[in-house]
């Protein structure tokens, strides 16, 4: 519809020019009137798009009471806006179900080594992508429309070497572009992988703000983030410089040199093998000339135009390729862990360990899971190992049961492999050999040292990751989320106004002792067979871990804590120990007085 619009433009600009020549201006005015009219074409167009096909109005009847060209032009945006967002959407929510699925978002970052930020590649290049996608769907469908229409209007005036000449010139200068452009789609993925490089650097600085003012590390981190932000606009500069070079070549080919030859063109009628006819039909009239030649350049420019966006759309298509190869490394990575691949550097020596499969060479491989048992309230490992999944075994072969009411406190030095048992019994990390036997997951409740607080009401705190209607269900009340404040001694922060109804950033406003208190909250609320406390009130005060310790006994939660605290170990039966070379042992507390001490029950 715009397409045809430009071509009675093109005519109406013709006769304005033609009364001009002819110093008529009654015509002139009546035409620029009608010129005018152009701006409310299409007013109502959809309205009575039927009533013009049933009573079959004119043209010019329709366009009095049509609505403006700017409505065409905003549709158009709309339009490209609206298929941005439809293929953002379909694609966000497709990568989202893969992502979300079991604990795949865990995978991606802790047991695959391909993508680097996939917060960045699944917010702002699937944007990117879908931007770019979306441009180049009207920036390629519009011009071919444009071209067939034109063409077909030309043809009628000038014959077909018109518009033949010009689409030739254009088929040779995309044919020369697209032999010296430079591969701009790898340039693309480049520059996306370093802008992840440069946010990741300042992110870290972020999260570990307090360790890096402790050891006075902040010119390091400067010299490393210009260093990232050089290296990023170096790349950036160096696509600058070629997009300038190919800009060149592209003025002096599709625009300056199509220029030349639209003259050409124009010049047919009056120039051309026909010109004689030509003449003699308009009786040599220089108005007419006028007329006819404002007319087709009109439409030549329109034509020149539409075979200029499909041939420069090809740089379009590369940035479009860089893009996608971004996307398509995140989603190969996404179904491949779907089917248990992972893609990652072992350390030496972890083939002589057993457990994976080799799929693809060194890099993509497959853990040979172990068995998993279900249990209804024990958790028993036979002949399981703790082994890193890059393959780095921290402990040998263990054989322990854990029975409901047996509480055990963990000990060993750092790196020993506290937390990695921990990873294991929650199905974070892979089984290579053994059995292990354990309950459902929902009867096992993880607590770490620094606990998680999504933005959201301080009922959401306690109950996460159940919402206010699972919360009913399990027919919990606000009087009883309430009730395990006041058992964390946290009622105070229930008082305010809004009560546990009230929304705030959490994570930054409670102090590290309240954090793990809220922590413990969440645990009394969903009351698990087995819980897991990884220094889980290293912050808390002597007195009010008596409280909560207390409180695990009297809901009847067998632990497993790890703690530096000698005074945990009052609460708990038995200890398993790691020596941090591999070794492991499991003993059982026995009263003496005032003292526990241990023994070796296997």
């Amino acid at each position: 519809m715009r397409t045809y619009l430009s071509i009675w433009v093109a005519g109406v600009q013709g006769r304005i020019v033609k009364s001009i020549i002819k110093l008529q201006l009654s015509q002139f005015f009546k035409r620029v009137i009608i010129y005018l009219i152009y701006i409310y074409i299409y007013i109502y167009i959809y309205i009575y798009i039927y009533i013009y096909i049933f009573v079959q109005i004119k043209i010019f009847e329709l366009g009095i009471i049509a609505i403006p060209a700017s409505f065409v032009n905003s549709s158009l945006d709309y339009f490209y806006q609206k298929l941005n967002i439809q293929f953002r959407t379909r694609l966000t929510n497709h990568f989202s179900n893969i992502y979300y699925k079991d604990m795949i978002f865990y995978q991606l970052t802790n047991l695959d080594n391909r993508v680097e930020n996939p917060d960045q590649r699944l917010t702002s290049d699937i944007e990117k992508w879908s931007n770019s996608l979306s441009m180049i769907y009207l920036n390629v469908t519009k011009p071919i429309i444009d071209i067939i229409l034109f063409s077909k209007k030309l043809s009628e005036i000038l014959g077909a070497i018109g518009p033949l000449s010009i689409m030739g010139w254009y088929l040779v200068s995309g044919i020369i572009i697209k032999y010296i452009s430079p591969s701009f789609g790898k340039y693309t993925s480049q520059s996306q992988k370093l802008q992840g490089e440069y946010r990741s650097v300042q992110t870290n600085i972020t999260h570990h703000s307090e360790e890096i003012a402790f050891y006075k590390g902040q010119n390091w981190e400067k010299e490393r983030i210009l260093q990232s932000f050089q290296k990023l606009i170096s790349h950036n500069t160096m696509i600058m410089h070629k997009r300038l070079y190919m800009g060149i070549a592209d003025s002096l080919l599709v625009k300056y040199g199509a220029v030349i030859l639209g003259y050409a063109v124009l010049g047919l009628p009056v120039f051309g093998p026909d010109s004689v006819q030509y003449l003699k039909k308009i009786q040599s009239n220089p108005s007419n000339i006028t007329k006819d030649y404002v007319r087709n350049s009109s439409l030549l420019i329109n034509l020149a135009k539409a075979i200029g966006r499909l041939v420069i759309s090809y740089k379009e298509i590369q940035t479009l390729a860089g893009y996608t190869s971004v996307v398509y490394e995140i989603s190969s990575a996404l179904e491949d862990l779907d089917n248990g691949k992972y893609q990652r550097i072992l350390v030496q020596g972890s083939q002589d360990l057993g457990g994976y499969n080799y799929l693809s060479g060194d890099s993509m491989i497959q853990f040979q899971q172990g068995e998993v048992q279900i249990s209804e309230n024990y958790i028993e490992l036979k002949q399981v190992p703790i082994i890193t999944p890059n393959g780095d075994r921290l402990v040998k072969p263990m054989n322990i049961k854990i029975e409901s009411g047996m509480n055990v406190v963990i000990s060993g030095p750092n790196g020993c492999g506290k937390s990695s048992l921990f990873r294991i019994l929650g199905g974070l990390w892979p089984i290579f050999n053994g059995v292990l036997v354990r309950p459902d997951m929902d009867k096992l409740f993880y607590i770490p040292q620094r606990p998680y607080l999504p933005k959201g009401s301080l009922r959401d705190q306690i109950i996460y990751p159940h919402n206010k209607l699972q919360m009913l269900r399990k027919k919990v009340k606000d009087n009883d989320i309430l009730k395990l404040l006041e058992v964390v001694q946290l009622s105070y922060i229930a008082d305010k106004e809004g009560g546990i109804n009230r929304v705030e950033d959490w994570q930054s406003i409670l102090a590290g002792g309240e954090k793990q208190r809220i922590a413990m909250a969440r645990l009394f609320y969903h009351n698990p067979l087995f819980a897991i406390l990884d220094e889980c009130t290293s912050a808390v005060s002597l007195d009010i871990e008596a409280l909560l310790y207390g409180y695990c006994k009297q809901l009847g939660i067998t632990l497993f804590t790890v703690s530096h605290r000698l005074s945990l170990f009052k609460y708990h039966d038995y200890i398993l120990r790691f020596d941090g070379k591999g070794e492991w042992k499991f003993e059982q507390f026995v009263k003496e007085g005032n003292h526990s001490i241990s023994f070796d029950i296997n």
